[in-house]
């Protein structure tokens, strides 16, 4: 790099300290990143270490950063990795075995954990051991529990299973005798309405009776629930859901779609939300939260190989079968017996062969379950439609076998409603039926298309996988769908970018004049340069418009690329890990590779003495 001859660099090296500014800190998170793994991965000390060289990069970073909100960001993280480092090293340093990292603090990161005082009542205390006579009682009411669902066999085996291993750890324990680290995490394959969510419920149950859990509580969960919209909301809005499960189960419904649009090489933030959960998933204890991961045979097969840490941290593994005929027939009756109603004797003697040939296997093994809420469900409008307000007794609450044959007659032109349709899904299926594409919302919703700014990724291949190549009409509408919702989402962008003004000036007059060139506002408004235009100017737009001289240009042209800089960082783009892992040079200065201090905990005082001032601010 060129220097003048008065010892300053040339207009030209703001630019270039711009872009250093952003290689800067992506260097810092990739940094932060591999300490986060490491941490997760229990090598304490070498997440050390890399906690500090993180922290080291952080510092050269806010050297060069010139947004506000972006510097921010990067204190509260600075924050956060120095009292997770300094907790781990006192942790060693007494023989103690250190919480595994939950979001980079002292064991309190961006998981959610409270303070202190926020935390359950009894918060890092054991449960009393069960005695024999409680574990007896507690396998007793878990075969009651089972006693009461339909079918189900190989899973209420592996629940005894699940039941006796768990009871033969509390002996263990007793006793004296080792006992091997529990994993409690579970995986549920099936289709939809096969009584996953029931068999959640039960093992929450079975682990607080064994002590395993604190409660009982089953907070169920959705990709729309976990995942945001933009960078770091996703680890927030994630971890308050952990939160919530605390002492419980978190039961993550369908979970195959936090790793879909991933796997198609598709943005998304769904990687946050499993990154957060897998901080947490090591923690034992009955305060610690029980993961059910659950969905589709195949598509959870796809989630867990996308990330293998999934794998060594789940224990148990339910399949669930479809229902058969007579299965279903039976729900139908428990169903009905429950709401006090009942068949009529021809209805009843009928059902099983009605429902044998009136719905087809396929449709069948889709809804399981949630096809006899429905079947119940228009046999009682049939019902309804039928009598009269005069009718008395059992006739208000008795289906004919004409209730029952219209109601299977409506699956032929109706789909069974799902249990937990988020607005996400609805938004999709909105999209696709405004543009007469209907028949494709079940795939589209199978293949993670969650919301309707997921549509302007689809290209050739989605279609082609979605099968709406198959036909040209169709294939003509979701090209123009895909390219209508891609058009709003540019033109939403370019709203957002028009409408970015930095902090210290209110027009671009102000902002001529904040880097000495004021001269030229004239010039600018004759052009009708706005800040919407202003990030796009190149230094040969400059040379056009008429900015009289190099220097001139120069210094106009770096502070452009500033401005764009900052633009982008205030749309919170600040942590994402997009730069490998690698040696970091500051400008003019040589390498900073980690740290060279012999003594780690004398270099985290070192670092902690130089961020007095960020430490203060938090």
């Amino acid at each position: 790099r060129r220097e003048r001859s008065d010892g300053r660099r040339p207009s030209g090296g703001c630019c270039r300290e711009t872009m250093s500014a952003i290689e800067l800190r992506e260097k810092a998170i990739g940094y932060a990143n591999e300490a986060v793994a490491l941490d997760n991965e229990g090598r304490f000390e070498e997440a050390i270490a890399k906690y500090v060289q993180a922290l080291d990069s952080f510092q050269v970073a806010l050297k060069y950063e010139k947004a506000p909100s972006v510097s921010e960001t990067i204190r509260a993280k600075c924050v956060e990795y120095m009292d997770r480092a300094e907790y781990l090293k006192k942790q060693l340093a007494g023989g103690g075995a250190p919480r595994v990292a939950r979001g980079g603090s002292t064991g309190k990161g961006a998981s959610g954990a409270a303070d202190a005082d926020e935390e359950d009542e009894g918060e890092g205390e054991e449960l009393p051991p069960l005695t024999e006579d409680e574990l007896v009682a507690a396998e007793q009411e878990m075969e009651e529990d089972l006693a009461k669902l339909v079918g189900m066999e190989s899973v209420k085996q592996q629940m005894r299973k699940l039941c006796k291993q768990l009871a033969l750890d509390i002996v263990r324990r007793n006793e004296g005798q080792t006992v091997l680290a529990p994993i409690r995490h579970c995986l549920f394959t099936g289709n939809p309405g096969t009584g996953k969510t029931s068999i959640a419920r039960l093992v929450a149950r079975l682990y607080k009776r064994l002590g395993v859990s604190r409660k009982d509580h089953v907070i169920e969960v959705q990709k729309g629930d976990l995942v945001a919209g933009y960078v770091n909301q996703t680890a927030t809005k994630t971890a308050k859901k952990i939160k919530e499960a605390r002492g419980g189960v978190l039961f993550v419904d369908e979970a195959y779609q936090l790793t879909q649009m991933l796997q198609r090489g598709q943005s998304d933030f769904s990687g946050e939300a499993i990154d957060e959960m897998m901080k947490v998933m090591n923690e034992s204890g009955p305060n610690a939260v029980t993961f059910i991961f659950a969905g589709y045979v195949k598509e959870m097969g796809q989630f867990m190989a996308y990330n293998a840490g999934l794998e060594s941290r789940i224990k148990y593994k339910f399949h669930f079968d479809d229902y058969s005929v007579d299965e279903l027939l039976q729900i139908l009756n428990i169903k009905l017996r429950s709401a006090g109603w009942k068949l009529s004797d021809e209805a009843g003697s009928s059902a099983r062969e009605l429902i044998a040939k009136e719905t087809s296997a396929k449709l069948r093994a889709r809804y399981n379950g949630r096809l006899v809420d429905n079947l119940f469900q228009w046999a009682s409008d049939e019902l309804n439609a039928r009598v009269t307000v005069g009718a008395r007794g059992d006739e208000l609450v008795t289906l004919e076998l004409a209730d029952l044959e219209r109601a299977v007659a409506r699956f032929a032109t109706s789909r069974p409603t799902e249990m937990r349709a988020g607005e996400a899904i609805s938004d999709v299926s909105r999209e696709l039926r405004t543009w007469g594409l209907g028949d494709y919302c079940d795939a589209a919703h199978d293949a993670g298309y969650m919301t309707r700014h997921d549509l302007q990724h689809m290209d050739e291949a989605a279609m082609k996988g979605l099968r709406m190549l198959a036909r040209p009409a169709d294939a003509r509408r979701a090209r123009a769908m895909a390219a209508t919702v891609r058009a709003e989402a540019l033109a939403a962008e370019m709203a957002r970018d028009r409408a970015y003004t930095p902090a210290e000036s209110r027009d671009v007059a102000e902002w001529l004049r904040g880097i000495g060139c004021a001269e030229l506002a004239p010039l600018f408004a004759r052009h009708g340069v706005d800040f919407g235009v202003l990030a796009d100017l190149t230094y040969e737009d400059l040379k056009e418009m008429g900015v009289p001289s190099v220097g001139t240009r120069r210094r106009v042209a770096a502070a452009v690329e500033l401005f764009k800089a900052e633009r982008e960082a205030s749309k919170a783009t600040l942590l994402v890990s997009v730069a490998e892992p690698a040696a970091m040079h500051a400008p003019g200065n040589g390498p900073l590779g980690p740290p060279e201090s012999s003594s780690m905990e004398h270099r985290l005082h070192q670092i902690k003495e130089a961020m007095g001032d960020v430490i203060s601010k938090h």
